[in-house]
């Protein structure tokens, strides 16, 4: 028996960096490496795309995180009203060594509207755009080697800052400025961001969709994580917890936290306490993943999603069709509609399948 309990390692909430990161090495090295290539690499406007709990927000703290310990100045932010005044409270806030007194004095003064200055700003600054501000900004980082990494989570057309934010960073790549901006948002958000023709740039920045990572890499992860927080997990177990996250980042968290919590003062995480962790897990996901996005389904989104049931590994379409007894081009509007969504997905000429894990199996619990 243990004398005391060990501190859990894994992180089921959103945005928190796990111990272990499993299957994302090669993106990171990617980005990290175009951050260190100067101005003008592709990597420096990334998109991540993926349903929740694929570990989009992970990913963005962890890059800002690796890109703040090379001497980039991250700030990080959602897609929403007021983004304009959070960079630049946070560039305040993070970039003190970098910048003067008098330019930290002048970002203060920026308004709560985001687009120019207070009433009681000096009038030198009175017509300043927040792009001149940032250029300013940019200027003085540059100057000290310093690079900005802006990273925007929670991507939504609707959000004309975003739209700010974007245009201006085109500006800054064609004067080479040393920055760059890393986004993340659901399927459907980023086709309908793509799909606007006045931030029509965006389309060339690099996109990552988000997939299952591989039994390889959870194993290893899982394992490393709890072994460095001081247990160990028979073979046995570490076998049947593996195979029961699908892949899924979230899940990945869910099991490994629910199955260390199940006899926390012994040494070893048996095969009964993964058993145990599975279902809690499994309820725990539904609840802050599946049901949320359940929710946002229409009558005909769900009916579709049935018709699939039938099927084992996919589906074609002329047979979801016939199951409900519609034409083929009906159909394609609702196919279209769960692929944006990034529910399922085109395995070949006709023939779909679920893309979001386990999400067939909550399917079929609900009909």
């Amino acid at each position: 028996m243990m004398k005391e309990r060990l501190k859990n390692p894994f992180t089921p909430s959103f945005g928190s960096i796990p111990l272990q990161l499993a299957g994302r090495d090669i993106i990171l090295h990617d980005i990290l490496e175009g951050l260190g290539n100067g101005p003008g690499d592709p990597y420096r406007a990334t998109i991540f795309v993926g349903a929740r709990g694929t570990g989009k927000t992970v990913l963005l703290a962890k890059i800002a995180e690796d890109a703040s310990a090379n001497g980039w100045v991250s700030v990080n932010v959602n897609a929403q009203s007021g983004m304009l005044d959070e960079i630049l409270i946070q560039i305040k806030d993070n970039a003190k060594e970098f910048l003067t007194p008098e330019s930290l004095s002048r970002i203060t003064s920026v308004s709560i509207a985001g687009i120019g200055f207070s009433r009681d700003v000096k009038q030198k600054n009175q017509h300043k755009t927040w792009r001149s501000e940032m250029t300013s900004i940019l200027k003085e980082l540059n100057e000290k080697e310093a690079g900005l990494l802006i990273t925007i989570d929670e991507l939504d057309v609707k959000v004309e800052e975003l739209h700010t934010v974007i245009t201006t960073f085109q500006h800054f790549v064609r004067e080479r400025r040393d920055i760059a901006i890393i986004m993340a948002g659901l399927p459907s958000k980023v086709s309908d961001l793509l799909r606007n023709d006045s931030i029509s740039f965006l389309r060339r920045a690099f996109q990552h969709h988000l997939e299952a990572v591989a039994e390889s890499e959870v194993r290893l992860s899982m394992k490393k994580t709890v072994e460095l927080a001081g247990r160990t997990i028979s073979k046995d177990a570490l076998g049947l917890a593996v195979k029961s996250t699908k892949g899924f980042p979230f899940m990945i968290q869910l099991i490994g936290y629910q199955m260390w919590r199940q006899r926390p003062e012994t040494k070893n995480i048996s095969f009964d306490d993964v058993e145990e962790g599975i279902i809690l897990a499994q309820n725990d996901l539904d609840r802050m993943i599946f049901d949320i996005t359940y929710k946002e389904l229409s009558e005909k989104d769900i009916a579709f999603l049935t018709a699939m049931l039938d099927d084992m590994e996919y589906s074609n379409t002329s047979e979801i069709s016939k199951r409900m007894k519609a034409t083929p081009k009906y159909i394609g509007i609702y196919r279209r509609r769960l692929i944006e969504q990034g529910i399922i997905t085109n395995v070949g000429h006709g023939k779909i399948a679920f893309d979001l894990p386990m999400f067939r199996e909550y399917i079929a619990k609900k009909v």
